[in-house]
């Protein structure tokens, strides 16, 4: 255990200086917005409100690419490959540690978000009780689908580049680009294709069984339910799938 904290701590310190660093650029390029926007005469405090959550929507994008990248890195990373940790820990205090920065982004965004607010002179309840008209069962449902939603897409995501190395390592011209460009294409498409089929079968058993369908909210939260479940159960196939990949068949790159 003290092994897989002290290999999340070493993980988790380069995601915090690049969520910083893009937080800080944005920051600085949105003061001067504003400041422009000042001279100008265009700004007020719904355009002020509007600019910081545009541009905190462009930051949450980039930040979620940037780190998708980095997520990948690592598992392919010399430097990280030979700690002598085991691939399942590596995989777990990687993604689980891109999920704890990205939550750090959201908080910090949060409470800029709220100093925004005051210096508009908006009311902050109403800007910290937006969510109080949901019901308790509803907003834990609605937290567990932004927590679930970034692990399937970093999983997903390493499984596919994971694949691509293991496929690439069995064709003659596998390290050419265009033939990479290809594979990335196919195993897309079949994943893509296979995560549809899947999902839409077990979805429309779901629904065989409700006979006219959804007519209650009991009903609807038990198929929520359901959904979460789902979700969760393609995130472990995923990842029991990359850190057998990774272990067996996947060497380092860089």
């Amino acid at each position: 255990m003290s092994d897989f904290v002290g290999l999340s701590k070493n993980l988790i310190w380069e995601k915090w200086k690049l969520v910083n660093w893009i937080l800080g650029i944005d920051l600085i390029a949105l003061i001067g917005i504003c400041l422009w926007m000042l001279i100008k005469g265009n700004l007020d405090s719904n355009t002020a409100i509007g600019t910081t959550l545009i541009s905190f929507s462009i930051i949450n994008f980039i930040s979620f690419i940037m780190l998708s990248r980095v997520n990948e890195r690592i598992l392919t990373s010399n430097n990280y490959r030979l700690i002598p940790s085991t691939d399942t820990k590596l995989y777990l205090g990687n993604i689980l540690t891109t999920f704890l920065v990205f939550v750090y982004l959201q908080i910090l965004e949060g409470i800029i978000n709220a100093i925004i607010y005051l210096l508009a002179g908006q009311d902050i309840e109403s800007y910290l009780n937006m969510s109080g008209s949901i019901n308790f069962g509803t907003l834990v449902q609605m937290i567990l689908l932004i927590v679930l939603i970034p692990f399937l897409i970093w999983s997903a995501i390493t499984l596919v580049h994971l694949l691509i190395s293991f496929i690439s390592g069995f064709l003659p011209f596998g390290s050419q680009r265009f033939v990479k460009f290809i594979l990335y294409l196919i195993v897309i498409w079949a994943g893509v294709y296979v995560f549809r089929i899947i999902t839409e079968s077990i979805f429309k058993m779901i629904n065989s069984t409700l006979n006219q369908g959804i007519s209650s909210l009991s009903q609807f939260n038990a198929v929520t339910w359901i959904g979460l479940g789902v979700i969760f159960a393609w995130i472990v196939i995923i990842s029991a799938i990359n850190i057998y990949l990774q272990k067996r068949w996947v060497e380092t790159i860089r």
